[in-house]
């Protein structure tokens, strides 16, 4: 088989599970890496063809001739910290492996869903704020600072509190996350503030959460609402359960700004967070492998969408 759709994907990823189902139904043939299994297989790449060659106990592919697409699923950033050090040797294939996921990028013919370098800057919160401005969107008043002192001077009152980088920390056999607090600034010191940056923002009143995907062309935006009404804090503290996802078009200056912001990030597919309040439509942050599997429905069909643009992708050439 001569695949035309390469999915870079990890082993417990629902979403990819729904696209591959997707390409499968519609008879796209692919091939799907894990990075958990990358060693179950013998891979080898030529990077002057270029050509993949995947090869294991039951099959054989060369990716390349007939590559379309690739759906690139991982952040550029491996963030989670094992709970136990990992030896040299595991040291060693961890390093040698993203390595080798970062040389992919030989595939330069093939359109991507996103190109790693894309994915990379996109992910820099102060940086997608700078673009989305540019692009047009209110943004709350941002630092990113480690200074308690600026802090107070800039939000005197009550402040949002996020991390600079998404999260992911290991303590024992647990892992941590974190999401947005609201703070009273005078709680921020040098003792809780200096030893880390983070991302202090303006609290926004009465808001309700528009979470928007992005598939080239296409949009699929929801209010995320409780009870029918706006969720004050950050909404992936409540439980599912509590959670409603209505349907909403955007108007066409917000959709507008969203294809330009996409543009700009060269970005074939993301989430995008807004915030609607009584002061107007606010950005919130962009996610260029963010998660949406949960939102896919029969009327709502993301994995189509993704799919459907992985067996025919248009490529942008600027």
């Amino acid at each position: 088989m001569k695949p035309n759709v390469l999915i870079l994907a990890s082993l417990y990823d629902f979403s990819a599970d729904m696209v591959a189902l997707q390409l499968q139904h519609a008879g796209v043939p692919y091939v799907r890496l894990n990075r958990e299994q990358f060693a179950h297989h013998h891979l080898s790449l030529d990077p002057l063809a270029p050509e993949l060659t995947v090869r294991n106990s039951s099959d054989s592919y060369r990716i390349g001739p007939d590559l379309r697409s690739i759906w690139f699923r991982q952040p550029v950033f491996l963030r989670n910290t094992p709970p136990v050090p990992l030896t040299p040797k595991e040291q060693l294939e961890r390093s040698q492996w993203m390595g080798f996921l970062r040389s992919l990028c030989v595939f330069r013919d093939a359109a991507w869903m996103n190109f790693p370098a894309a994915t990379y800057i996109a992910e820099s919160k102060p940086y997608q704020l700078s673009v989305a401005a540019q692009c047009g969107f209110q943004i709350p008043a941002t630092l990113a600072t480690n200074d308690p002192k600026r802090i107070r001077e800039v939000f005197p009152d009550k402040l949002a509190i996020k991390s600079l980088d998404t999260v992911l920390l290991r303590d024992g056999h647990d892992c941590l996350f974190t999401f947005t607090t609201l703070n009273p600034s005078a709680e921020l010191n040098e003792e809780t503030v200096n030893s880390a940056p983070l991302l202090a923002q303006c609290i926004l009143e009465d808001k309700i959460d528009i979470r928007v995907t992005v598939i080239d062309k296409e949009i699929f935006s929801v209010r995320v609402l409780s009870r029918g009404s706006g969720i004050f804090g950050d909404w992936r503290l409540l439980d599912k359960a509590d959670l409603e996802f209505q349907d909403v078009t955007l108007n066409n200056e917000i959709v507008e700004q969203c294809q330009r912001l996409m543009r700009r990030l060269g970005l074939s597919f993301a989430t995008i967070d807004l915030a609607e309040t009584p002061e107007g439509t606010f950005f919130v942050e962009i996610n260029p492998t963010g998660e949406w599997g949960w939102l896919s429905t029969v009327g709502r069909p993301i994995d189509h969408s993704i799919a459907s643009w992985l067996g025919n992708p248009i490529k942008d050439e600027a």
